[in-house]
């Protein structure tokens, strides 16, 4: 991923800060995958990336 691509995902939240790697953002880049990248000096690097699978709750009274 470069830095363009970073800066026009809209869905994208800010984790944190790390001395070694920079700025930390989750980043969702689809419908279930999402990554936890690092942002430093433009230069954007991939984490980790995984896929979210959308749960069954049941309810019943």
């Amino acid at each position: 991923m470069n830095y363009q691509t970073f800066k026009s995902i809209s869905s994208k939240e800010y984790l944190g800060f790390c001395e070694q790697k920079g700025f930390i953002y989750s980043v969702q880049l689809d419908e279930e995958r999402y990554a936890v990248v690092a942002l430093h000096n433009g230069q954007v690097t991939m984490l980790i990336q995984f896929t979210s699978h959308p749960s069954v709750v049941r309810m019943e009274v």
